[in-house]
């Protein structure tokens, strides 16, 4: 059994509409009756309350320094003053993400409010957009629909299409701060939440989440059976992507995570469906300065080493994939999959050791041009090394120098790996020619330099 906290709201009678801060709740006492009627004394004043009616009491007393009037406590936390829309409600369709997937193209939509609604009050002010088609191609056409309040539930607000909602299109549904509860309060801001409908299998699809567009799924023509939908997250909060995640951590040269997409597909009865021909799915990246590196990443990932992986369910473990496609044009990378799961994009740590070369050379630090010919405070310095593997100074007659972790060493400000020019004993190296090799995985790369005291 619920149990049904009484309790007391003081309020002037000016002041009736909840204001934050300027009102709370007292606990009195308890009671499991359905319905009951107290008096009681909180000290200075006398008030009388209800519990299990749907409205204030209109019991009003008049005996104190301001008006008092009795109500209920609904189990709802004190500071929240609005709780706005509550969900959605339709056939079969399947809410997630704070949107609506797989509408039937003939059944009208159903917002539900957590609070009553006041048909005579409030003016819905509901605006409904076709946003894109059924190929993700942009639309932003106004759709036309009749809307009412439900007669049996004062909470749903129906909204129903005057023309079929186009199969595989995806709809945003506004709604004004006008609609009001039962006592004149508006019951959210104005607000915008989205549908997708229901996709004809005998035609081709893209499907575009809803969070970020740029993650699209391209469903070829006769995939499925019958009609379907998909439902399309990129919550990377969920326990499971979380979990995959914190044992790639623990694996040197591991990956690095970049965003992930859940992809499920359902028949028009909601049931579980995989599609029957190859897909694709696209994940996007952001490289603002068009250079091939990844923005945001402090490892400096470079676009060519993105790759999707696939989430291992049963071990929690990510798999990589194979046959993905970089556009490096549109930031993008898609992959073919036969089964839809959960794919994330992620970039292996760069390993390309071309780009590496010393200076200076000859490395002169007496000479007195420390531009030209570099001095013992800057050493010899290796650019664009790979974000792990060795640097490896070999004297001209092959004995091992001074051996570098690129992982474990700082890079300077500009992004160099320095050699001190100093053998693994911390004594300066003699004057003469000396080769140097760096390595990274398979890669490998050599060159000469010259030191001159």
């Amino acid at each position: 059994m619920i149990r049904k906290l009484i309790a007391v709201l003081a309020v002037s009678v000016s002041a009736l509409l909840p204001v934050p801060g300027r009102c709370g709740w007292e606990n009195i006492r308890y009671s499991d009756a359905p319905l009951a009627v107290v008096y009681a004394s909180t000290g200075a004043y006398e008030v009388a309350y209800t519990v299990g009616e749907n409205c204030a009491s209109p019991y009003e007393m008049v005996s104190s320094p301001a008006s008092v009037w009795s109500g209920y406590l609904s189990l709802v936390p004190a500071e929240i003053v609005n709780q706005g829309l509550a969900g959605f409600d339709s056939g079969s369709a399947v809410a997630m993400d704070g949107a609506l997937w797989g509408q039937p193209p003939d059944e009208s939509v159903n917002l539900l409010f957590s609070t009553e609604i006041s048909s005579g009050i409030s003016r819905p002010g509901v605006n409904v957009t076709r946003v894109y088609d059924n190929m993700g191609g942009e639309v932003n056409a106004g759709w036309p629909v009749t809307v009412s309040y439900s007669g049996g539930d004062k909470k749903k607000l129906v909204i129903f299409p005057s023309a079929d909602w186009p199969k595989g299109s995806v709809f945003s549904v506004y709604y004004s701060g006008a609609i009001v509860d039962i006592n004149g309060s508006p019951v959210s801001g104005a607000t915008t939440v989205y549908f997708s409908v229901l996709m004809d299998s005998g035609t081709d699809n893209t499907a575009a989440a809803f969070s970020d567009r740029r993650v699209r799924v391209v469903i070829p023509a006769n995939s499925y059976s019958q009609d379907f939908y998909l439902t399309i997250s990129t919550d990377a909060s969920r326990p499971e992507i979380i979990a995959a995640n914190t044992k790639l951590t623990a694996l040197p040269g591991s990956p690095e995570f970049l965003n992930s997409v859940s992809v499920r597909s359902y028949d028009g009865a909601g049931a579980a469906v995989q599609p029957n021909s190859s897909c694709m799915v696209t994940l996007p990246y952001t490289d603002s300065g068009g250079d091939g590196i990844i923005d945001g990443s402090p490892s400096k990932l470079r676009a060519a080493n993105l790759a999707v992986w696939k989430l291992d369910e049963a071990r929690g473990l990510w798999v990589k994939q194979t046959g993905a496609a970089i556009d490096t044009a549109g930031r993008r990378v898609s992959q073919p999959v036969s089964h839809f799961s959960d794919y994330a994009l992620m970039a292996l740590p760069d390993m390309d050791v071309r780009p590496v070369y010393a200076f200076p050379v000859p490395f002169r630090p007496n000479a007195g041009n420390p531009a030209r010919y570099g001095s013992w405070a800057d050493g010899i310095r290796f650019t664009n090394p790979p974000i792990s593997g060795k640097i490896r100074i070999y004297t001209i007659s092959g004995a091992l120098v001074r051996d570098i972790d690129i992982a474990a060493t700082p890079l300077t400000a500009e992004g160099y790996i320095k050699w001190d020019v100093k053998n693994s004993d911390g004594q300066p190296a003699a004057s003469g020619v000396y080769l140097w090799e760096v390595t990274a995985g398979k890669n490998r790369k050599t060159g000469k330099l010259v030191v001159i005291k």
